[in-house]
């Protein structure tokens, strides 16, 4: 007998991986809300189980009979006749909407600026095809707010409007749009105007971004230690290493301690994510170290969005417990929901954001750190 609690575990699973494709089903049905989800069968009792626990099996019933009035849940019912105990009504399997199974794995807010932002792509554009681009940028949806909803409205639409301006992205004529918000949203933008224009990319010139690269173990590169590549380069260098820790800051980079088959990277702020189009990046343990702030938050969930199995050193609440003293106030920090952190990451997230504070990795001294980052390598 599958209990409720069951099923709220299994609906937190299939938000995980499905919630993508359900927002993605919404371009084409507004409501998004039927068919979407399959069913989850129940395993009701037999009658042998019914007469060894009788007990148990009316607990189990009545409470799927309270679980059945949630908004959004199904609960198909079928009737047994038993020898000894006459009929019985018993559920068999239950489903939910998307906005149910939202609701159960506390991600209502996420599914809602999904669907709003959807709408509003909807209105403006309403005869093109955004499946594909929603399904691929659904996370990046869902975490924008609604001002950030209005600057991506008016980025694509001024991109589409002008496709070939041979403009840099800092000369971008939208208001309220700065370099830094493009770069966080480029996939998002670049995946809108293909599906509405059918066009690759922004049309938009920007400097190639150079990862700055350091070898932490001296043996396992030739030439000098530390130096500059862009991502072409990366992805060409013979370099096979167990173990690449990404930095946000390039001084911090510069820094680090030696650490045995290690590869140290600075991850260009949210340049960090295309870092997983590297072979031997992909291949290797991966971890991340950024500041203790809203951005460094973001740019450690879109780094896992694209390495799921990246983790965070000296990114807890015990690191910013021990060096609070150190924080400064975090002028315009990021107020949108910021996915794939762990449980840790979001108790860290929540002191951050309980003062609008932020703790730059450089302030952090070199000797406790460099002892956690030996530390967790060790644990690897």
């Amino acid at each position: 007998m599958r209990s409720v609690a069951d099923f709220r575990g299994w609906a937190a699973q299939q938000w995980r991986a499905h919630w993508p494709a359900w927002l993605a089903a919404s371009v084409t049905d507004a409501d998004a809300e039927a068919g979407a989800v399959r069913w989850r069968p129940l395993h009701p009792p037999t009658e042998s189980v019914m007469a060894s626990d009788p007990d148990a099996v009316a607990a189990w019933v009545q409470a799927w009979q309270r679980f059945e009035r949630t908004d959004g849940i199904h609960v198909e019912w079928s009737t047994r006749a038993w020898t000894n105990f006459g009929t019985q009504r018993l559920p068999v399997r239950a489903t939910g909407t998307p906005a149910a199974l939202a609701r159960l794995s506390g991600q209502s807010e996420t599914w809602q600026r999904g669907l709003e932002g959807v709408a509003r792509l909807r209105e403006v554009w309403p005869d093109a095809d955004l499946t594909d681009a929603i399904r691929a940028q659904a996370r990046r949806l869902g975490a924008l707010d609604e001002a950030d909803v209005v600057r991506l409205l008016a980025v694509v639409a001024w991109i589409v409007a002008n496709p070939s301006t041979g403009l840099w992205e800092r000369e971008l004529p939208v208001v309220g749009v700065h370099t830094k918000w493009l770069e966080r949203h480029r996939a998002l933008v670049e995946a809108l105007v293909s599906g509405i224009a059918g066009e690759e990319g922004t049309g938009l010139r920007r400097v190639a971004v150079r990862f700055r690269v350091r070898a932490l173990d001296p043996t396992l590169l030739p030439g000098p230690p530390d130096f500059s590549v862009d991502l072409a380069g990366l992805r060409a260098l013979d370099v096979e290493p167990a173990r690449v820790l990404i930095c946000e800051n390039a001084t911090t980079l510069g820094t680090l301690p030696e650490l045995p088959r290690t590869v140290a990277l600075h991850g260009m702020g949210f340049a960090a994510p295309v870092l997983a189009e590297v072979p031997w990046v992909a291949r290797a343990d991966v971890a991340y170290w950024g500041d203790l702030d809203t951005y460094g938050f973001q740019i450690l969930g879109q780094l896992r969005q694209a390495l799921p199995r990246v983790e965070s050193v000296l990114m807890d609440a015990g690191t910013w417990r021990t060096h609070e003293h150190l924080a400064v106030d975090e002028p315009r920090p990021f107020r949108g929901v910021i996915g794939h952190l762990t449980v840790a990451e979001l108790d860290a997230l929540a002191l951050v954001r309980q003062g609008d504070r932020r703790l730059e990795q450089e302030r952090i001294p070199r000797a406790p750190a460099a002892a956690e980052l030996a530390s967790a390598w060790t644990a690897r």
